[in-house]
């Protein structure tokens, strides 16, 4: 007998390749969404490698056969088994039966997303996690949208929706994580969403390269540098900026060494110059949308970065700026708490992706469900 209520358990690794999110929301897979526990667990720089020397021989050879060799294999074991023992962890840290998880929804990172060959794949076998916890799992979120002609992205579109839709109100959510992308929502029914382009991949990247640091604390390091304007110029002409809505990139999307291609460029300039890129991105979305937006909402780990988000308030306008924070939510664990949304509603035959925010030709359940028996 299905329930009115859920309590769920949703995991989401991003572009960014920084760790695993997690967050236990109760909800009816509708309008009700409360009681959010929310943890992060940040990956070693062993493993993050690991995942990043995966993504590279997948998407640089055919694919099919690297899913069938010992390499893939072995890694999506142990990436399963991290999982695991992650889950065992943040439930004993938070004091949570197992018992009372109704279903856990696992997004593991993306390794190869190619929607127009048919094909998405993410880490962590869900067949074996289910067996082990003997609960629901529901993965392999973006499969049954590609199926349908979809880009399989991106997702949380219908979460944003129930989230932070006002009547009357034209209201713009903005996910800054490795790939930007964006929910638009007018009024309580209408809802657009897209990929935008790159947020904090090119950023990680280069601090990663040339100051031997994951990520730009604060925006610390960028604030020391100054906007090369020739190089916007360039990059506001990449040809993945003209492509029509609804589209969707993964962290293969977008190369370095195709935006940078001079050694003897300031490095904080460069770094200050990709920052302030990932913001007139918005500004370019904007004036795409070719509307007034009320409200410009954001969340992911961009949020963090204060450099970025003033560069976003000079083009956008800080009065109609904000963060998922002034309304409650956590801006870094949404992805997370969307898909134990998402499993919600799979579980209760409901669709969570539509021809407005992924081009599928009908709407469909996002996930496919593993039962322990």
């Amino acid at each position: 007998m299905k329930k009115k209520e859920y309590c769920s358990l949703g995991i989401m690794s991003g572009t960014s390749l920084d760790g695993l999110d997690f967050s236990i929301i109760k909800t009816d897979g509708k309008n009700n969404i409360k009681n959010p526990v929310n943890d992060y667990y940040k990956f070693n720089q062993n493993f993050k490698e690991s995942i990043k020397k995966l993504i590279k021989n997948i998407n640089g050879s055919n694919f099919k056969l690297i899913l069938k060799s010992e390499e893939f294999i072995n890694f999506n074991k142990i990436f399963t088994e991290y999982i695991y023992k992650l889950i065992t962890k943040f439930l004993s840290k938070n004091s949570i039966r197992i018992d009372l998880i109704d279903v856990i929804g696992i997004h593991g990172n993306t390794v190869f997303h190619k929607p127009d060959q048919g094909v998405s794949i993410q880490l962590g076998d869900a067949k074996i996690l289910s067996k082990k916890l003997n609960k629901l799992i529901i993965s392999n979120f973006r499969d049954n949208d590609i199926k349908e002609g979809g880009q399989g992205a991106p997702l949380v579109p219908i979460f944003h929706q129930n989230l932070f839709s006002e009547k009357n109100k034209k209201i713009m959510v903005i996910n800054i994580g490795g790939i930007s992308n964006f929910t638009f929502l007018k009024g309580k029914r209408k809802v657009v969403a897209s990929d935008i382009g790159p947020g904090n991949k090119l950023i990680d990247e280069y601090c990663n390269l040339n100051f031997k640091v994951s990520y730009d604390n604060n925006g610390e390091m960028s604030s020391r540098g100054k906007v090369i304007n020739d190089l916007i110029k360039r990059w506001a002409k990449k040809s993945f900026l003209v492509k029509s809505f609804p589209i969707s990139f993964d962290s293969s999307s977008f190369r370095l060494e195709d935006f940078i291609d001079r050694n003897s460029l300031n490095k904080f300039d460069v770094l200050r110059t990709l920052t302030y890129f990932t913001a007139y991105l918005m500004f370019y979305l904007k004036s795409k949308m070719k509307c007034n937006i009320d409200k410009w909402i954001f969340c992911g780990g961009g949020v963090h970065n204060v450099v970025l988000m003033q560069d976003i308030k000079n083009f956008l306008g800080k009065e109609r700026v904000f963060t998922t924070k002034k309304f409650d939510f956590d801006p870094f664990f949404i992805e997370s708490q969307a898909f134990a949304y998402i499993s919600v509603r799979t579980l209760k035959n409901l669709p969570s992706t539509f021809p407005q925010t992924t081009g599928c030709l009908r709407s469909s359940l996002s996930g496919i469900i593993y039962n322990p028996d």
